[in-house]
């Protein structure tokens, strides 16, 4: 079995979902596919991607891309449900500039580019607005400018594509004091100057912007020697200011804890929730993973229950994973369903050492909760992908996407010998799951590269687009258009 239940509810009303559910297996029954040109990515952090979504689902059949065509030169297309080019812009690169982020709108493609000029001591962050419907650039325009000796320059943006906000991190001595800010709308009009000042946190300062659909800015920040979490919000409107914080790690049973990775995941309610885990300071050992909903709309907090990584279930997961401890493991996601639902990811993902050394993306760990933050089921689901070190995880790891309380999981890998994109089904309420099911793609299995992960998504809940290379031997990419039963 490559699903294993860690923990379950026994009730007669759950085992007739989990009966339902079941009976919906996702097996591709259509498949139409065209040849695909594209260079992979070589430069960046390979851990974190800068843009690890490259395709959009634009007026229902069709969607849009950003594929990097050579070195110096992208293009931002739109396919239609024929797989047919309807427009392609292209995007040429000066020799210091690279792709910072890309999103569409209502009627707009956005990229950003960050563009460095050390010898005139600058860097800069450019946006370009490319129209949906002809494809022609409407707008090009300097959002940003900071001195080149300043650590980069960052870009958020909203989930709908439709507010971004840029900001500079001010340093001394290498503590972070403070960023400032300039927030935007999908027109490129400046909504606001903002500075988000850090000044009076205590010990270590490491902070993360996001922005809504509305516009608010949450800045979240990890203090006192990344033990006090804290989230601020701002608006547009005023120089109101909501901050909420919690301490999530100190000194418990006499043992120091801290937090060793945290998550964080904006909802459009004007919420965000925040996983962290949590870790002994002296060993590094793995204690527990805690989770906390900001809502900023009553201003309050709500504390989901403490699941603690006790030696009954190391023990356990261990016994699946084969792994003598609790390493290299950390959060990808947050998913929370329209009744409040919500799922919390963390993936085992390391290297071997050495720039050389294969890239691992192992076993998925799920935690799920109801609407109240109280748990509900736990699992994990084991998989074995490796990767070239020049790939990282372009091709490796996995991607998700939760429909009503069915998340999607499509991963790829080998299994019984046969290679291809593997598609699982879960159910949100129960955890009940189909076993990985093959959508028939063939991928080949070398050491080219065989998937892009980052087009891989989702045009509605039975349709997605990819790009692989199938595993016959004179074949190149191929982007796929399929359909689930």
């Amino acid at each position: 079995m490559n699903f294993m239940r860690l923990y379950f509810f026994r009730t007669s009303w759950l085992a007739v979902l989990c009966l339902l559910f079941c009976q919906q297996a996702a097996t591709a029954q259509k498949i139409k596919s065209v040849a695909f040109s594209y260079a992979p990515e070589t430069t960046g952090d390979l851990y974190n991607q800068r843009i690890p979504r490259k395709a959009f689902p634009v007026g229902g059949a069709d969607f849009v891309i950003l594929s990097r065509k050579s070195a110096d030169a992208y293009a931002v297309e739109r396919y239609g449900a024929d797989l047919k080019t309807k427009w392609s812009s292209p995007i040429a690169l000066l020799r210091q500039e690279t792709v910072e982020a890309f999103s569409v709108n209502g009627t707009t493609a956005l990229v950003i580019t960050h563009r460095l000029l050390a010898d005139q001591g600058s860097q800069a962050l450019y946006a370009r607005l490319i129209d949906l419907t002809t494809g022609k650039e409407v707008q090009q325009k300097k959002l940003q400018e900071a001195p080149s000796k300043s650590r980069r320059l960052n870009v958020a943006l909203s989930e709908d594509g439709s507010k971004l906000v840029t900001y500079h991190t001010i340093t001394q001595d290498e503590q972070l004091q403070s960023m400032q800010a300039q927030v935007f709308d999908a027109s490129l009009q400046k909504l606001r100057d903002r500075l988000y000042d850090f000044r009076t946190s205590q010990g270590q300062v490491s902070a993360r912007v996001m922005i809504d659909n509305a516009g608010f800015q949450y800045v979240t920040l990890l203090t006192d020697n990344a033990m006090r979490l804290s989230v601020r919000r701002y608006n547009n409107q005023d120089n109101e200011i909501k901050v909420m914080e919690v301490m999530v790690g100190g000194v418990f049973n006499g043992v120091k804890m801290y937090v060793i990775d945290a998550f964080y995941k904006v909802q459009q309610d004007s919420s965000l929730y925040a996983a962290v885990l949590v870790a002994e300071e002296n060993t590094g050992t793995y204690q527990a993973l805690k989770m906390v909903k900001f809502d900023y709309t009553i201003n309050n907090m709500r504390f989901a229950d403490e699941f603690q990584f006790t030696p009954a279930f190391t023990q356990k997961l261990n016994q699946a994973t084969g792994a003598e401890r609790m390493e290299d493991i950390y959060l990808s996601d947050i998913l929370v369903s329209a009744e409040g639902h919500s799922l919390i990811m963390a993936e085992k993902k390391f290297t071997e050492g050495g720039e050389t050394s294969p890239y691992h993306a192992r076993e998925l760990l799920l935690f799920a909760y109801d609407e109240y933050q109280k748990p509900t089921w736990n699992s994990v689901i084991l998989k074995k992908q490796t990767a070239p070190s020049q790939e990282g995880f372009s091709g490796i790891s996995y991607r998700a996407n939760l429909f009503g309380n069915r998340l999607q999981l499509l991963t790829l890998e080998t299994l019984k010998g046969k290679t291809d994109l593997y598609n699982r089904s879960l159910h949100l309420l129960t955890g009940a799951a189909e076993p990985p099911k093959a959508v028939g793609l063939n991928v080949a299995n070398d050491m080219e590269v065989a998937y892009a992960k980052d087009f891989t998504t989702w045009l509605d809940e039975r349709t997605i687009i990819t790009v692989t290379r199938p595993s016959k031997a004179s074949a190149g990419l191929r982007l796929s258009r399929l359909t689930f039963k």
